[in-house]
């Protein structure tokens, strides 16, 4: 029986990580998805400023705001692919976890954020 309770501790411990891994990737897809209206607006605003369209004084701060956007993209672009990574391993855990135990046991959402 302390068998048991040590695999659906185990268990009740993945599903936490797991929530929190898929908590992580939906918040890094959110950012991820601004970055890139951003860099697709700000591309907008260089394509103009290079037919020139633009006061020639905006110029600079165009291309040192559109440098940002890239910079941004890119490293948001990287922590979710990590993210993901994550929330993978978590999800092949819980899943031979869950196939051990034979079952999953109730976890109350609330509970997630008390014991990180």
């Amino acid at each position: 029986m302390s068998d048991n309770t040590d695999l659906e501790s185990r268990v009740v411990a993945a599903i936490r990580r797991y929530r929190q891994a898929l908590e992580l990737a939906e918040n890094l897809e959110r950012e991820r998805a601004c970055a890139q209206r951003a860099l697709s607006s700000i591309l907008l605003d260089l394509k103009r400023a290079l037919r020139g369209e633009v006061a020639p004084h905006l110029n600079n701060s165009l291309f040192e705001i559109g440098s940002a956007a890239v910079a941004r993209s890119d490293k948001t672009r990287d922590a979710l692919v990590e993210a993901t990574a994550r929330l993978d391993s978590a999800r092949l855990t819980l899943a031979a976890l869950q196939q051990q135990l034979g079952y999953l046991p109730k976890v109350p959402r609330g509970a997630d954020h008390m014991l990180g």
